[in-house]
């Protein structure tokens, strides 16, 4: 298994509508291939203007190609998206090829930058490949072997970092095991045992930097 960060420059769709016009940061919390040209976004979105999150929701929106959309308020400055887009070609080739995305976040550049897990070199070639034909300009940045734990920790990572993000571990709580378990495309007791796995290293970690002699 290796682990792959490539840069592109993402062509026309939603992200660079948002990012041209508003200076702001997307990250791809999670992404599923739908029915036809369907896919699924879980995205978080950060605008640096307090004063533009109202418009960059309103776009996404009114955008024809986004539907089924749901949008919670993280903070003033901060919303956690859930849509459907359609005609992303892009999206299409990640979702279509034997690549995983673990991490997608805008730079200050204008590009995105991938964070993909392949089990083979020549699936990444191929990526690479196709978004060269379509333009999105390709940059492999680097390429590392991990190891099979280092996965889970990148799963454990992601997951509990999206429930925390969604309130699940607020007081009352704003979502549940239910909710994400239906965004993150899992079963509740796989979740579950994945949050346990997370907050278990999250603490082990705390602690052992922060032990008492």
């Amino acid at each position: 298994m290796m682990e792959a960060v490539v840069s592109i420059a993402m062509p026309e769709n939603w992200i660079t509508d948002v990012v041209e016009k508003y200076p702001s940061v997307i990250r791809v919390i999670n992404s599923k291939a739908g029915s036809s040209e369907e896919v699924r976004d879980l995205v978080q979105i950060e605008v640096e203007n307090e004063g533009d999150l109202q418009k960059v929701i309103d776009q996404i929106r009114n955008n024809p190609n986004i539907f089924n959309v749901d949008i919670s308020a993280l903070d003033k400055s901060k919303v956690l998206a859930a849509f459907s887009t359609c005609h992303c070609v892009v999206c299409r080739l990640l979702a279509g090829s034997n690549c995983f995305l673990t991490a997608s976040t805008t730079t200050k550049e204008g590009r995105t930058r991938w964070t993909l897990l392949v089990t083979e070199r020549e699936a990444l070639q191929q990526l690479i490949a196709e978004l060269t034909a379509c333009k999105a300009d390709p940059q492999l940045i680097k390429i590392t072997e991990i190891k099979s734990e280092d996965e889970l920790t990148m799963r454990q990572e992601q997951i509990t970092r999206m429930a925390f993000e969604r309130g699940y571990f607020d007081f009352p709580r704003k979502t549940d095991l239910k909710e994400l378990a239906e965004i993150s495309g899992i079963s509740t007791s796989t979740l579950s045992e994945i949050l346990r796995k997370g907050q278990r290293r999250i603490m082990a970690g705390y602690f052992s930097e922060h032990r008492q002699y």
